[in-house]
């Protein structure tokens, strides 16, 4: 800020271009200014504002809210009405022992409950596992395998090694078939229903089926009006952790940003994941924060929540950047660490609110998805998102998310969600698929330098509010410059 350049000057320090942008947008701490002022530099860059930082575990000035004396929120006059699904994430029920007979146990456990969502289909074939395949030759048959690995052939077909609780089979799609280009979307592990004949060793299929969301359907509306926004990936103590606009976020819910009326509808906040940055999650990541210790940047997000206004219900689920283990399914965030008053889930968990369904999953494993698919993005992730819900599973591809194989695989979609929520990728995007609505809900962290490197373009500060009565989403953008 000006202030805090004209006392560096009166001082004899003098700023290079980026030093002086820098404190321009960015009030400085006192205790900071003056170990700035005392410390002989006398042609100060940005690089060393930077070591400042870091060494005096600064947490960022905390702008002031205002709140409008004429808001009155509709949302204030409805009582909460929010249920976490009973077993729905793994905090405190963990039973895993770490050996090789939990990733058994784990496998047939998400095999068993996939394939009786395919099972549960009506099919004119007889369903069959690939124990019965040879018998029944000749016949129209329904096989429901787990993909063990894909090949082409070099006559152009696929070729398909695939498992059950029997044994294993071979399936070959023709590339003449209808089912050729769906099946050309199967990863490993999927577990899919092919239908076909069995000639010889080989099972031969013209028609592949997903467990999928079954039929479209009206997207559900609510009959309260409120609203509910969407976060994620908050990245509290991070150098780029947009504290203005954040701020700017909680005025607007305050009724002092404009928009009032939806402003005042909002009565629930559920935050998939990355609350703060963390410590240690990449190498020499203590250069770009502003905070390095966790239980400060911790108490960021609670004093943020002390602005909130107080009829407004908060739902926080952790990310790979929370204090949590990085390997899902993840454990709420430790109440030494988040002492604030929100409803801690795990990721993933199923939450009821006003009767919506949701399905809240901080979405580390659509780095693998985009990774492993032709055609999706980072720049549309409700595109990648719709590839994990017609799998039915959240982290389908075994090897490439860390996991702990619990009995009970969480990450598997027994119900149709009607909101399917997740973050990790910092870019918003939305879309309904037959009645369920996808959000990813961007970020408020500023494009980081991995970011450029990979090429990702985020979208930063921009909140995806539902209005839920009404089954209308708004993207409410927050720009401190403005």
């Amino acid at each position: 800020m000006q202030s805090d350049i004209d006392e560096l000057y009166r001082r004899g320090v003098r700023l290079t271009p980026e030093a002086y942008g820098y404190i321009e947008k960015n009030p400085v701490e006192p205790a900071l200014l003056e170990r700035i002022a005392a410390s002989g530099e006398m042609l100060l860059a940005k690089e060393a504002i930077d070591g400042f930082l870091v060494g005096e575990e600064k947490i960022p000035v905390q702008t002031v809210v205002s709140r409008s004396p004429t808001f009155k929120p509709i949302a204030r006059e409805y009582a909460p009405s929010l249920r976490v699904v009973e077993k729905s994430d793994v905090s405190g029920k963990s039973d895993c022992t770490g050996k090789l007979d939990d990733f058994v146990g784990h496998f047939r456990n998400r095999f068993k409950r996939i394939s009786g969502v395919l099972r549960a289909r009506p099919s004119q074939h007889t369903v069959v596992g690939t124990g019965n395949l040879k018998p029944a030759q000749g016949g129209r048959l329904r096989l429901i395998a787990m993909v063990a690995e894909r090949k082409t052939t070099k006559k152009g077909n696929l070729f398909f090694d695939v498992e059950d609780e029997e044994g294993s089979a071979k399936v070959v799609v023709p590339k003449d078939t209808t089912a050729f280009r769906l099946a050309s979307r199967a990863q490993n592990d999927d577990i899919i229903a092919f239908d076909g004949k069995a000639v010889d060793e080989l099972f031969i299929c013209d028609n592949v089926e997903w467990p999928d969301i079954r039929v479209a359907r009206e997207a559900k509306r609510v009959e309260n009006d409120i609203a509910i926004a969407y976060l994620s990936d908050l990245h509290m103590g991070s150098k780029k952790f947009m504290e203005k606009e954040f701020a700017q976020f909680v005025s607007w819910l305050n009724g002092s940003e404009g928009r009032q009326e939806l402003a005042g509808k909002v009565k629930y906040i559920m935050i998939a994941g990355d609350i703060v940055d963390g410590i240690g999650i990449y190498p020499s990541q203590e250069k770009e924060l502003a905070v390095n210790d966790i239980y400060k940047q911790y108490e960021m997000f609670d004093s943020a929540l002390e602005k909130l206004p107080d009829y407004i219900t908060v739902v926080v689920g952790p990310g790979n950047h929370d204090a949590v283990r990085r390997a899902e399914p993840q454990p709420i965030i430790p109440y030494d660490m988040l002492k604030g008053n929100v409803v801690r889930v795990g990721s993933p968990a199923r939450i009821e609110v006003e009767g919506l369904m949701h399905l809240m999953y901080h979405g580390t494993s659509l780095d693998s998805i985009i990774a492993g698919m032709s055609g999706l993005s980072y720049n549309k992730p409700e595109e990648a998102m719709l590839e994990l819900v017609k799998r039915r599973h959240l982290s389908p591809i075994y090897g490439d998310n860390l996991i702990v194989p619990e009995s009970h695989d969480f990450l598997v979609m027994d119900e149709e969600p009607d909101v399917v929520h997740m973050g990790h990728v910092h870019k918003n995007g939305q879309m309904i698929y037959r009645g369920a609505r996808l959000i990813n809900s961007g970020t408020f962290q500023e494009r980081t330098d991995f970011q450029v490197r990979m090429g990702h373009h985020p979208s930063p500060g921009i909140v995806s509010v539902l209005e839920a009565k009404a089954g209308k989403m708004h993207n409410i953008g927050f720009n401190a410059a403005t």
